[in-house]
């Protein structure tokens, strides 16, 4: 079922490598190469080459190109494989690449972008950690006592656990965990940015699937499985099944209050001019440069934090320095 796909441990391709690989297999498939072929002829550093060459097995065997994608893709996001296998039902293959190419090159970009925000708090930090045990050393009567055991344990206390918290989150996230998701909901400052992500991945996923062709009850129902929201989830799953029942998805939308009303009033207008896969993929970059704004923000606020706490460390220090020297003095003149 999706919701078991989605819920298996992955392990996905950075950004870069999975834009890379969709747009060089897109411009294979639109050149006429078959699927398979493609398959063997796109060479990208870290796609695995076995993986790749049992999807092309598998569907010169008979299978089909969505289930080629489903069994042998455990590094491709999980939701990059749904809307593979429902645009490869319907013919539509190459179109999903190229969009999936353009949004994981953008995803790419603002993920550096965060980065190169981290690198100067992040330094400050662990110089912070690496000099604090030093200053304490330092006595003003027994001048500089250099203790190797106090250092090490000193950073075994701070530094360590510090890696350990960052390495444990970046596995979350490179596995594209639910938990990430609840730690940033816990988090203020991120709660933002988790919202307007879960839209713009939900809405790109929709008109992605509509673009692709795929029905549009189901187009929901898969949209909903993806999403990284449990509201959005559960009004997927309902709008599924009322556009089964024969109601129009814009009327039912108004009742799930997780949907904005730019949102309601986007999609209203593509369902009366045709226009409705366009206006989710505005929707959608939309709703990422607010993702993109409320994660930048947030970006600069933790490390602030974490710079704060360091400057009140060396305050500390300093005035304790200071604080043995005048104490020192005193005794001298009495």
């Amino acid at each position: 079922s999706r919701g078991a796909f989605l819920r298996a441990p992955r392990m996905s391709l950075s950004h870069r490598r999975l834009s890379i690989w969709y747009q060089q297999l897109a411009q294979q498939l639109e050149a006429g190469v078959p699927l398979a072929e493609a398959l063997r002829a796109v060479r990208v550093g870290g796609v695995p080459s076995l993986a790749t060459e049992r999807m092309a097995q598998q569907i010169e065997a008979g299978g089909s190109a969505a289930d080629a994608l489903r069994a042998g893709a455990a590094w491709l996001p999980a939701a990059d494989v749904i809307f593979l296998s429902a645009s490869a039902e319907v013919g539509r293959l190459p179109r999903t690449l190229q969009n999936l190419a353009a949004r994981h090159e953008h995803l790419r970009t603002v993920t550096l972008r965060v980065i190169l925000a981290c690198l100067y708090p992040a330094a400050v930090v662990h110089l912070g950690l690496l000099l604090w045990p030093v200053m304490r050393m330092v006595d003003w009567e027994k001048g500089f006592v250099w203790d190797g055991f106090a250092y090490a344990r000193t950073l075994a206390c701070t530094l360590l656990p510090l890696w350990f918290v960052c390495g444990g989150l970046w596995v979350l996230v490179r596995r594209q965990s639910p938990l990430v998701g609840l730690l940033a909901q816990a988090l203020p400052g991120l709660r933002g940015y988790v919202r307007a992500q879960a839209l713009a991945d939900f809405a790109f996923a929709l008109g992605n699937l509509l673009d692709a062709g795929v029905a549009i009850g189901r187009a929901w129902g898969t949209a909903g499985a993806v999403a990284n929201s449990a509201r959005l989830k559960h009004a997927a799953g309902a709008m599924e099944q009322a556009i089964l029942r024969g109601e129009e998805p814009g009327a039912q939308r108004r009742v799930w209050t997780c949907f904005p009303e730019e949102f309601a009033a986007l999609y209203r207008t593509g369902e009366k001019t045709g226009r409705l896969e366009e206006n989710l993929f505005r929707l959608a970059a939309e709703y990422q440069e607010r993702a993109k704004r409320s994660l930048a923000l947030a970006s600069m606020l933790y490390p602030s934090l974490l710079f704060l706490g360091v400057a009140g460390m060396v305050a500390y220090g300093v005035i304790s320095f200071y604080a043995g020297y005048l104490n020192m003095i005193g005794k001298m003149a009495e």
